[in-house]
C-alpha cells in the first residue's frame, strides 16, 4: 500500500468501532471497525503505514481498520469483534522515519477512550506516564511513546476491550499520532527511549 506521509504537528484521527463477531489476530480475547480521519500539515516528518489486510487507507486518505463485509480486504467471514471480549492486533500500522536522514524521530500516539490502548510487540514503546515499556496486550496504554532513528520504523499494535458492551454498540474514539525531531520534543516525553 503506498504510504501517507504526516507532518510535525501530526495527524488528528477519528476512530469509529462497531462491535460485532469473529476475527482473526495474535491474541483472541473479538472484531471492530475502526476509521482514521488522517489530517496533514505542510512539514512531514513521519511516514503512516497499514500493515494487515483489516487495514488500509481509502481513496479519500482515511486510514480505515476494519473487521466488517465493508472492508475491501474482506476474508468472507466475521462482522465484528464480539461483546465482552478483548482482542489484540500486534502489527496494525507502521511509523517510520524516511524523511529525515539526521535525526531521530520522538512519536506520540494517544487515544481518548481506554477501550482503545497502544503498543509494540518488537519493544521500544512506552507509556508516556512513567515511562513503563509497552510491548504487550497486557502492558498497552491510550498513551505511549517512542523514538524511530532516520531509515527505520516502529509498529503499532492496538488493544480493544470490550468489556461490557453490546452487540450494536459504537464507538467514537479521538486518536492523535504527533511526532517531534528529537530535542525538541515536550518534557512529558523524555523516557520514550531516547537514551
Amino acid at each position: 500500500m503506498d504510504k501517507l506521509r504526516f507532518g510535525l504537528l501530526g495527524m488528528i484521527a477519528t476512530l469509529a468501532i462497531v462491535l460485532g463477531v469473529g476475527a482473526n489476530f495474535s491474541d483472541y480475547n473479538a472484531d471492530r471497525s475502526v476509521h482514521w480521519t488522517v489530517v496533514t500539515d505542510d512539514t512531514e516528518i513521519i511516514d503512516l503505514t497499514p500493515i494487515q489486510p483489516y487495514a488500509y487507507i481509502g481513496d479519500d486518505g482515511i486510514l480505515v481498520v476494519d473487521f466488517s463485509p465493508n472492508n475491501p480486504n474482506y476474508p468472507g467471514y466475521g462482522d465484528g469483534i464480539s461483546p465482552a471480549s478483548e482482542y489484540n492486533f500486534d502489527e496494525v500500522f507502521e511509523v517510520s522515519n524516511d524523511l529525515w536522514e539526521q535525526f531521530p524521530i520522538v512519536v506520540r500516539v494517544t487515544s481518548n477512550n481506554t477501550n482503545v490502548e497502544f503498543y509494540g510487540h518488537e519493544g521500544g514503546v512506552f507509556a508516556v506516564d512513567g515511562g513503563q515499556a509497552a510491548t504487550a496486550s497486557d502492558s498497552a496504554r491510550d498513551d505511549v511513546c517512542f523514538v524511530v532513528q532516520p531509515g527505520q520504523s516502529v509498529k503499532i499494535g492496538m488493544d480493544l476491550s470490550a468489556n461490557g458492551d453490546s452487540p450494536g454498540d459504537i464507538w467514537n474514539v479521538s486518536m492523535k499520532v504527533k511526532a517531534y525531531r528529537a530535542g525538541t520534543e515536550p518534557a512529558e516525553l523524555s523516557d520514550c527511549g531516547q537514551n
